[in-house]
């Protein structure tokens, strides 16, 4: 059974369909879509629940056994570490010490923890991909928009003439670079690593379970599931504004599904946190993304680039991409989708009408 099949077709394979009413054929009966299991549905060998508090919400680790203190002491203290690093709400965190000019005016060199490197050059990657739609210094567009590390949620006086690489904000290509583990800042500017963030966590945490011996485990990072499991897991992909309620569900073994969603941080009318990084508006067109792939960052990181980049395209620049295998799916906000070629072959299913 192919549990990650990626794009290896033409961009042309991108397959339209109607996401109205969503219904599912099993065993030659209708069930009503929302009578299936909501977004996380393991398998019932994994009975063994722990939850904890990261990235803002609240994780889930399932596990065939209770987990012992020691490996939960090691994820907490995993956790703790990342945010310390990395979240733009934390004070002293050091992308808010770099953002507000804590460690120099510039250039502003940070070191990272071990094996942040691969978590910069995913986004090297997708910068890249996405044409500069995909930016971690996008954050400085949010806090314009009123999304501010103090929750303020006010527009800025003058925001419209300030967003976006189009508007002079710095970018990552030109303003942001890396010697493995060590970031440079060529000016003070402030890191939002939100698109990647979560999945990467995730990955480090799967990986640092399985040194402490646990080898079956769904990593729910709310919504981003990381899955390692000798049994397939069911995972349903919630409607957008309809929580419990599901538009499809994918079966994987060992892999990644993740979910982006305008609905989830919003704050106003057309405000949410998904942004083209070139204007530094939200975007519109799309209403929701679901990317299986083999790790958490990558299923991730795409699932984010699928609002701000064509899905013929982004296909079209990922082809042959070591690494970069991925399925998804794609709701638009005028009802519409589209599923990659291989969706239904993982196994999957988009519920239409």
């Amino acid at each position: 059974m192919a549990l990650v099949k990626g794009w290896q077709e033409e961009a042309s394979n991108v397959v339209p369909t109607s996401a109205g009413c969503a219904r599912a054929q099993h065993g030659g009966r209708d069930d009503r879509a929302d009578a299936l299991p909501p977004l996380p549905g393991p398998g019932d060998h994994l009975r063994c629940s722990w939850s904890l508090p990261a990235t803002g919400t609240t994780w889930q680790v399932r596990t065939r056994q209770p987990l012992e203190a020691q490996p939960r002491a090691a994820v907490t203290a995993l956790v703790e570490q990342f945010e310390r690093t990395w979240s733009r709400f934390l004070p002293s965190s050091l992308v808010r010490q770099a953002a507000d000019g804590r460690l120099g005016s510039g250039p502003v060199l940070v070191d990272l923890p071990a094996g942040s490197s691969r978590m910069l050059d995913l986004y090297d990657r997708l910068y890249r991909l996405t044409n500069g739609r995909l930016d971690p210094l996008a954050g400085a567009d949010l806090v314009e928009l009123g999304y501010s590390p103090d929750l303020d949620f006010r527009v800025r006086d003058g925001a419209a003439h300030h967003l976006g690489a189009t508007h002079g904000r710095p970018t990552w290509g030109t303003t942001v670079s890396h010697a493995g583990d060590r970031l440079r800042l060529e000016t003070p500017a402030l890191v939002d690593v939100g698109a990647v963030g979560k999945g990467f966590l995730a990955d480090l945490v799967g990986a640092l379970l399985a040194d402490h011996g646990v080898e079956e485990l769904v990593v729910d990072a709310s919504g981003d599931l990381l899955v390692r499991s000798s049994r397939p897991v069911r995972v349903g992909l919630e409607q957008p504004g309809r929580s419990g309620h599901v538009v499809g569900a994918v079966e994987i073994c060992r892999g990644a599904v993740c979910g982006s969603g305008t609905d989830r941080r919003t704050w106003g009318h057309g405000l949410h946190h998904i942004l083209d990084a070139v204007t530094g508006l939200p975007v519109q067109q799309v209403a929701a993304t679901w990317v299986v792939a083999s790790s958490c960052a990558v299923a991730d990181g795409l699932a984010t680039a699928l609002f701000t980049t064509a899905p013929q395209d982004l296909a079209r620049a990922t082809r042959g991409a070591p690494g970069l295998d991925y399925d998804f799916v794609l709701l638009r906000t005028d009802g519409s989708a589209s599923v990659s070629r291989g969706f239904r072959n993982l196994p999957a299913e988009l519920f239409t009408s």
